[in-house]
């Protein structure tokens, strides 16, 4: 890995830990896992297949798939919105994550950054941010693809009620 890429990666995952911190507690991974109420989190509000998690710390919105978890929130470093997706902790770090839109065919291409004991992130570039939630906003849904081990994992999932869930996350920017 080159030097700049590497200087890249370093940024991005510095930047966006003290977000993905406070979803960390908001949001567990695996899907009919029972969300724990941490103190001075409120409860969830669902808009479609989108629910908005607010804590002391901030709020943030997530759709879990079948064994990944989507989730767009503001970096706690410098407020700017953000987007990862959260996969089983055996993703191999390096290889590619793909979220396919299903009405106009457009790909999004992301990376395995990091993986911890739980999960493993592919983050959005934050430069591309506002071409994700255009996209995310007009579409009614997509297909997100990655590998855990030797198997491709291809997961559809719905953005119905992903232009509410953001409106209402927009109300709540980053505390500093």
């Amino acid at each position: 890995m080159d030097s700049k890429r590497q200087s890249f990666r370093r940024k991005c995952i510095a930047g966006m830990r003290g977000f993905f911190v406070m979803a960390a507690v908001a949001m567990p991974l695996l899907p009919g896992q029972a969300m724990a109420q941490a103190p001075g989190q409120q409860k969830p509000v669902g808009y479609g297949a989108w629910e908005l998690v607010c804590q002391e710390s901030g709020c943030a919105i997530a759709h879990r798939t079948v064994r990944a978890v989507i989730i767009f929130g503001y970096n706690a470093s410098d407020g700017a919105l953000v987007m990862q997706v959260r996969l089983p902790a055996d993703a191999p770090v390096g290889r590619p994550v793909a979220i396919r839109m299903h009405k106009s065919g457009t790909i999004l291409q992301m990376r395995v950054t990091d993986c911890g004991k739980t999960f493993c992130t592919a983050s959005a570039a934050p430069s591309k941010m506002d071409q994700v939630t255009a996209l995310f906003e007009k579409e009614p849904g997509g297909t997100l693809g990655y590998q855990l081990a030797q198997d491709m994992e291809l997961e559809v999932f719905s953005l119905n009620g992903f232009p509410r869930a953001l409106e209402e996350l927009r109300k709540h920017p980053a505390k500093k």
